[in-house]
């Protein structure tokens, strides 16, 4: 993984946020923030996914993990698909004209 350094300016509330995990977890600011901002990745990806706004692939992607890690993400957040019967139908229908 390549690391690239970004400044950004936080509000207290977040700082707040950050400061509490680096004494929680016993680690420091920025690991604090990589960890949350990836939660927070997640959590979005996780969105997207459940509105239909992104595949499996795309969230994945997203999240820097692969498509068996995604589906386990998913599924920790309650989300077991968002393939419908019509699209399924459709599938076997393609399948078949092969």
């Amino acid at each position: 993984m390549t690391t690239i350094a970004k400044t950004t300016r936080l509000p207290r509330e977040l700082l707040y946020s950050v400061e509490y995990r680096t004494k929680k977890e016993n680690i420091d600011e920025s690991a604090a923030l990589r960890q949350l901002l990836t939660l927070g990745i997640q959590r979005y990806a996780v969105q997207l996914y459940k509105q239909g706004q992104v595949t499996l692939r795309e969230a994945a992607k997203l999240c820097s993990v692969t498509l068996r890690e995604m589906i386990e993400i998913l599924l920790d957040h309650g989300v077991k698909g968002n393939i419908n019967y019509d699209m399924q139908k459709k599938s076997l229908e393609i399948i078949k004209s092969l």
